[in-house]
């Protein structure tokens, strides 16, 4: 509850856990954005809570697909292929590769081809497909990548820690508390007795 932001109930105190999941983010980004870093090529150390997030927050166009990853970036209508096919997704040992390179001679299907034996693995296989063969590629062109959560579509920090906190809301107006003129010893504990946390003598006594 303190470490939300004030205007959902909070008291703003940083949550480290998010804003560790903010950082990793920017390494997703910057993984798009810079060619330049000398981690490029390696495997970002992000776990799978922080790319499904990722994938939620970004909209990518394909151009010449060069930039997207095949089975990471929401490409194919929003979604990213690992989620759409996770069984499939199980089965690739190389995980990293760009669309181009995995549509070049349906290089995405010679690693399964073998590996492929129950049902579910076929249907994922067939919708996938189905999916790609409506994909076209435009040579001429960069791909590109949205951050949905600013206005001009660039990452950012801030909105990558208020994006964890989506579909939060506040029981009380506590904006009041905040904006009173005040010292803020005399607003953190009218925000605690709001909150009804104050150990008075029924609380005190609830808690034996």
């Amino acid at each position: 509850m303190v470490s939300r932001p004030k205007d959902l109930g909070g008291l703003g105190v940083l949550d480290l856990d998010k804003f560790g999941c903010v950082l990793r983010l920017r390494w997703l980004w910057q993984e798009w954005m810079d060619a330049s870093k000398p981690w490029q090529g390696l495997q970002v150390p992000c776990s799978k809570f922080d790319r499904l997030l990722f994938q939620a927050s970004t909209s990518i166009s394909v151009g010449n697909s060069k930039k997207t990853k095949f089975w990471h970036h929401s490409w194919l209508d929003g979604e990213a292929p690992c989620n759409l096919a996770p069984h499939l997704f199980a089965l690739v040992r190389r995980k990293n590769k760009s669309v181009a390179q995995e549509l070049s001679n349906g290089a995405w299907i010679n690693p399964l081809w073998n590996k492929i034996t129950t049902s579910i693995q076929i249907e994922e296989f067939v919708l996938l497909w189905i999916s790609i063969q409506q994909v076209h590629l435009q040579p001429e062109v960069e791909d590109t990548i949205t951050w949905k959560w600013t206005s001009n579509g660039i990452y950012s920090s801030k909105s990558a820690y208020r994006a964890q906190f989506l579909g939060s809301f506040s029981g009380h107006k506590s904006s009041l508390i905040w904006r009173a003129r005040a010292e803020n010893k005399c607003k953190v504990f009218a925000w605690i007795l709001i909150k009804n946390k104050i150990l008075t003598a029924d609380n005190l006594a609830a808690r034996g």
